[in-house]
């Protein structure tokens, strides 16, 4: 897929004749870039065209930029590509700075290079046991299968190690997988013979 940039910042890079930028500090236009968990646990490509201003002659005024989105980069990650901006004097182009941005997530929540992810589980499940599938992050689907058979409580996490997002910084290293639970408590008031066979099953 093809994204398009937009720049051409036209002739106001020279402020009321005033030069705002100078041939020893280059110019730079941020861009946010958004970026899904996806994208950023398994690395992607994405090709964006840049429309840009140029005075030198020769000077193509569209180009393609292919951002390299690494897996386990960061939101706030910068990615730069020097000179491809819009030309603001002949010879002094701006560099452009690609901000990646994540997208929020419908399972998995992000800190640093964990994920977090939430089982949500009735009363009697938490109880009695339960099997939870999580659905990986994986291009492949992969699946990670809980099977809790003691119960389990709102103040529990377990930490699956090496299942959460890629190092970037460290080749073949991944964060860790936490998952917390949530029981689903019921809201009200039970009978009388549903008390008395919570009591039975759970004596003093």
């Amino acid at each position: 897929a093809l994204e398009e940039m937009l720049f051409g910042g036209g002739s106001d890079a020279y402020d009321g004749g005033s030069k705002r930028h100078r041939r020893s500090h280059v110019p730079e236009r941020c861009c946010s870039v958004s970026c899904t968990l996806e994208d950023m646990y398994r690395g992607r490509t994405r090709k964006m065209k840049v429309t840009r201003k140029s005075l030198t002659p020769g000077r193509p005024t569209e180009k393609i930029l292919e951002l390299p989105i690494k897996p386990g980069l960061k939101a706030g990650t910068r990615i730069t590509f020097s000179g491809e901006g819009d030309e603001v004097e002949p010879g002094l182009a701006e560099n452009i700075v690609f901000v990646l941005r994540e997208v929020k997530h419908d399972r998995f929540v992000r800190e640093g290079d964990d994920l977090h992810y939430e089982v949500k589980a009735s009363l009697a499940d938490a109880l009695c046991g339960f099997t939870h599938d999580i659905r990986m992050l994986d291009k492949r689907e992969r699946v990670k299968r809980l099977q809790k058979r003691a119960p389990v409580s709102n103040l529990m996490t377990q930490v699956l190690s090496g299942e959460g997002m890629p190092i970037s910084k460290r080749p073949g290293e991944r964060g860790d997988l936490i998952v917390s639970f949530l029981v689903d408590f019921p809201e009200k008031e039970l009978t009388e013979e549903q008390k008395e066979h919570v009591r039975a099953a759970f004596p003093n």
